[in-house]
Formats: C-alpha cells, structure tokens, sequence
C-alpha cells in the first residue's frame, strides 16, 4: 500500500463516519482549529490527515485512529448488527 492509497483511504472513512453523523467539514475545521478550506482538502484526499488531528477526528466521530486508518471498502461490516429492541415489550402473562 502507498502513501497514496492511505492519504484516500483515511479521507474516505472520515467522509463516510461524517455523513453516518451528520457532521460537516467546518465541524471538524471548528475542533481542530482549522480553516474550513484546510480541511476540504484534506476530505478530498488531496492533502494527508497529521496524526496529531486524527486523534480528535476519531474521538468526534466515535471510532478509533485504526479504524479510520483501515480500508473498509470490501463491503464487510465492520461492526456488530443487531436488530433493535422494542422497549415497549411486555413480559407474557
């Protein structure tokens, strides 16, 4: 794997946790500190994440610094499932 490929696999899991939370580029740029149009490059993949930002990205999006450093692109989920339960459920008399 290159540089490259890292720099657009870190930008694509930022992306898709973002829209899973609907948080938006200034969001991040207000956390870091950053110019909205620093991090606009930075989403697009055309600039690398510093690992120094990638802590309080991952801590904003509820993930790990691995995770967000890991290619998910095969389509497995990488997390549990589990179908919701209804709280309005009553015990059977």
């Amino acid at each position: 794997m290159s540089a490259r490929d890292l720099v657009d696999i870190v930008a694509s899991n930022i992306r898709a946790e973002s829209a899973r939370r609907g948080l938006y580029q200034r969001d991040i740029a207000n956390a870091l500190g950053l110019q909205q149009a620093t991090v606009s490059k930075r989403w697009r993949g055309g600039r690398a994440w510093p690992l120094e930002d990638l802590q309080t990205v991952a801590e904003m999006l509820g993930v790990t610094v691995a995770y967000l450093v890991t290619d998910h692109s095969d389509g497995a989920p990488t997390i549990e499932l589990r179908p919701r339960q209804d709280s309005n459920l009553q015990p059977r008399d």
